[in-house]
C-alpha cells in the first residue's frame, strides 16, 4: 500500500503564491532638483520669489531647507537677535499640495523649527544642536550672520514610508511658498550692513520601485495607506491673564499625532510666557480629563522624552521658553517618532477639546497651538495603517 509520500499531487492543487514585498524593500532615497536663490534682507517683508516648485521625484518624503545669511563689513552695531531669531527669517513658510492647499503651514520659521525639534522625525531633532548651526552676535565684521537647516517633513515613519506622497507630475507640482521677515523682526539690534540670505531647498524622495526585485519577488508599487497625509497647522488664541478655558476648535476632526503649545506674554515674549505658564495645565476631551500636569513634571518629561538635558531656555538641547508639547507618537521608538500609530489621539469634527489653566502676569497673552494630525488616504482607516 502506498505511503502518503508516494501519492502524486492533485492536478488541481494550488500553487504557492509569492507575497508582494513591502514598498520600503524596493526603494532607496534620492536627492535632486535643488532650489538656490539669494535675497538681501530689508526693512520690510518680501516674498520668497520665485517660489519653489518641487520637481517630480518619485515619492516625496521631506524637503531640506538650508539658510545661510552672510554679513560682511559690519562694524558699527552690537548685533543681537530677537527671541525667535534667526529662524524667524521666514515671516511665513508653507508647503502646498498639487491643488495648492496647505499641508504644512502657513507658519513662521520659528514654528517650523519647533516642529523639527519636537515633531518626532529624526534621532537628533534639535536644529541648534547641528554642527552647521551658527548665529553670530556682537560688534565684529560678520555679526548678524547665521546658518541653519530645517526640514519640511512629509513622511511619517521611515520604517515603512507611511505618509510619503506620490510626486510624479511636472504640470501640477508641490510648492514651497513664503515670505522673508523684516530686519527688526529677526534682530533686536540689526547689523549695519544688511545680510545677503542664500536659501537652498532640496527634496528627499524614494524612487519609483521596479515591479520585482532581483529574485523575481513582486514589489509593492505604493507605500502603505497610499495618500495618507500628515498636516501641520498653527492657530493663535488671545487670552487674558487669570483662569482661562480655551476650546481648540482647529485641532479636531482627525487622529492627533502632536500638539505643541507656545505661550507669549503681553509683551509678546516667550520668556514671559514661561514665567506665566499655568501650573497645572489641563486638557479635556469631551468629559475626559486627559492631562492635568504640573509644570515641573512636564519639563522633566520633555527632557526625558527627547533627551534634552539643558536647562529651560532657548539654548541647544533644551526646552524652549514658553513651549510645551504633547507627543502622541511615543508608542514604539524610545523617542517620539517612528511610531506604530497606536498612540494617536482620536478626535471627531465638533468634539469638545479644551485646555484650561491659570495664566500668570497681566494683560492679554497669546497661545499659539501647532497641531499635527494624520488624514488617512481614500479607503484607508487608522486601523489599517496601525503597525
Amino acid at each position: 500500500m502506498p505511503t502518503a509520500t508516494d501519492v502524486a499531487p492533485s492536478a488541481t492543487a494550488k500553487k504557492s503564491v509569492t507575497a508582494t514585498r513591502p514598498f520600503r524593500a524596493g526603494v532607496q532615497t534620492v536627492d535632486e532638483g535643488p532650489y538656490d536663490h539669494e535675497f538681501t534682507l530689508k526693512s520690510g517683508t518680501q516674498s520668497l520669489s520665485p517660489q519653489y516648485e518641487v520637481p517630480a521625484t518619485g515619492f516625496l518624503n521631506c524637503i531640506n531647507v538650508l539658510v545661510e545669511a552672510t554679513v560682511t563689513g559690519q562694524s558699527v552695531n552690537d548685533v543681537a537677535f530677537n527671541e525667535d531669531g534667526p529662524f524667524n527669517v521666514f515671516d511665513s513658510i508653507q508647503f502646498t499640495d498639487v491643488g495648492n492647499q496647505p499641508i504644512i503651514g502657513p507658519m513662521t520659521g520659528y514654528d517650523l523649527m519647533l516642529l523639527n525639534k519636537f515633531g518626532g522625525y529624526l534621532f537628533q531633532d534639535d536644529p541648534k544642536a547641528s554642527p552647521i548651526y551658527s548665529a553670530i552676535t556682537g560688534t565684529g565684521s560678520t555679526a548678524g550672520s547665521f546658518t541653519f537647516l530645517l526640514r519640511l517633513p512629509i513622511e511619517l515613519v521611515p520604517r515603512d514610508a507611511l505618509g510619503t506622497l506620490q510626486n510624479l507630475s511636472q504640470s501640477t507640482p508641490f510648492k514651497v511658498k513664503g515670505a522673508l521677515a523684516a530686519l527688526d523682526t529677526i534682530y533686536s539690534t540689526a547689523p549695519s550692513v544688511a545680510p545677503v540670505v542664500r536659501i537652498r531647498m532640496a527634496p528627499e524622495s524614494y524612487w519609483v520601485p521596479q515591479t520585482a526585485d532581483l529574485n523575481g519577488n513582486p514589489l509593492a508599487q505604493k507605500p502603505p495607506g497610499n495618500n495618507t497625509t500628515q498636516f501641520w497647522n498653527v492657530t493663535d488664541y488671545t487670552v487674558a491673564s487669570g483662569t482661562v478655558t480655551q476650546s481648540l476648535t482647529a485641532s479636531t476632526g482627525f487622529p492627533l499625532r502632536n500638539l505643541i503649545f507656545v505661550l507669549r506674554g503681553a509683551d509678546g515674549l516667550r520668556s514671559t510666557g514661561e514665567t506665566d505658564w499655568p501650573d497645572p495645565f489641563t486638557v479635556k476631551a469631551e468629559s475626559n480629563m486627559t492631562v492635568d500636569r504640573i509644570k515641573l513634571v512636564w519639563q522633566d518629561q520633555i527632557a526625558k522624552w527627547y533627551d534634552y538635558d539643558g536647562p529651560v531656555g532657548d539654548t541647544k538641547r533644551a526646552k524652549d521658553n514658553g513651549v510645551y508639547v504633547i507627543p502622541y507618537c511615543r508608542d514604539f521608538y524610545p523617542k517620539p517618532g517612528w511610531e506604530t500609530r497606536r498612540g494617536y489621539f482620536p478626535t471627531s469634527d465638533g468634539m469638545r477639546f479644551d485646555i484650561k489653566g491659570k495664566i500668570g502676569g497681566a494683560g492679554l497673552h497669546k497661545i499659539n497651538v501647532l497641531t499635527n494630525y494624520v488624514a488617512p488616504g481614500p479607503g484607508v482607516t487608522l486601523a489599517s495603517i496601525t503597525a
